[in-house]
């Protein structure tokens, strides 16, 4: 039995069809198409069916997949036996929220290229959202972000620090009252996509106080929202360090309110009963000295 040919049906089951497997495997769609009739006639059973676009597994590729998983990691952990005391190598992809990919992560990323040079390291920003569902799919080795009901089942979870976000406004603002429940603000929320962690809460929020806003502004870049926000164009709500130069210079102001303050955990993620590469050592061994 090739491993070639697990690691294949691996990746078909986490990118969902032949054709995203291949391309993430470097291969052609007819290769795939061929290593799953392959291992398909070695095991005598069916291992995929066709549901709309998507490759699903049947009964008997379901009990397959757990093996086939155990196998690959320990076929991994073989092949490093032979790599022991060398540099990390390789490939790490990491999945890491945009806050902290712009204000935590320098130091980490630049002590993992000094110590891994031989690594490609593969850094992309991301909602919280998606990068529980990417490290489980395989699209990325390592997520971080912050908790948004992350499932402990398939992931192991580790837990990166806490941290504060805060009701972020000019000094010039004219609406600083957000405890005061019922009333109807001229006042516009600069803020980035929907499904981000800040703005469900702050949403949530006024909601429960009935706190109705004039004007949201949709923003996808916190440094334009903060630019935005000291311009005077309306208000945030981001974590304290994003803006600990502004608040300690006078150009963003906390406003006080009970949601003003409240912590935020900070998660970091990898795939359940997958082997840790060396790689993902280095890189959580970095993160737990940065954020922690």
């Amino acid at each position: 039995m090739e491993l070639k040919n697990l690691r294949t049906f691996q990746t078909v089951v986490d990118q969902g069809s032949y054709q995203r497997a291949a391309e993430r495997l470097g291969y052609t769609q007819s290769t795939i198409t061929v290593q799953m009739q392959q291992l398909e006639e070695e095991l005598g059973v069916p291992l995929f069916e066709r549901v709309g676009r998507r490759m699903v597994l049947t009964e008997a590729g379901a009990r397959v997949l757990p093996q086939a998983r155990e196998l690959l990691a320990a076929a991994d952990r073989l092949l490093e036996c032979g790599r022991t005391g060398r540099v990390p190598a390789g490939t790490l992809r990491v999945d890491l929220a945009e806050t902290l990919l712009c204000y935590r992560m320098q130091p980490v990323i630049r002590a993992f290229r000094e110590r891994a040079p031989q690594v490609r390291l593969v850094i992309r920003d991301c909602n919280c959202m998606r990068i529980p569902i990417n490290v489980r799919t395989g699209d990325c080795d390592l997520g971080v972000g912050y908790d948004m009901d992350w499932n402990r089942e398939a992931l192991e979870v580790e837990s990166m620090g806490s941290y504060e976000i805060v009701l972020l406004a000019s000094p010039d603002f004219a609406e600083p009252d957000f405890t005061t429940p019922g009333r109807r603000k001229a006042a516009s929320l600069v803020t980035d996509e929907p499904d981000s962690i800040f703005r469900r809460r702050l949403e949530a929020y006024l909601r429960q106080r009935e706190i109705e806003l004039d004007v949201t502004l949709e923003l996808w870049s916190i440094e334009t929202i903060k630019r935005c926000v000291m311009s005077n164009l309306g208000f945030t709500y981001l974590p304290r360090f994003v803006a600990e130069e502004e608040l300690a210079d006078g150009r963003l102001v906390e406003l006080k309110a009970p949601i003003s303050g409240v912590p935020a955990p900070a998660l970091c993620a990898w795939r359940k009963g997958r082997w840790v590469t060396p790689a993902m050592e280095l890189f959580l061994e970095l993160l737990r000295k940065e954020l922690n």
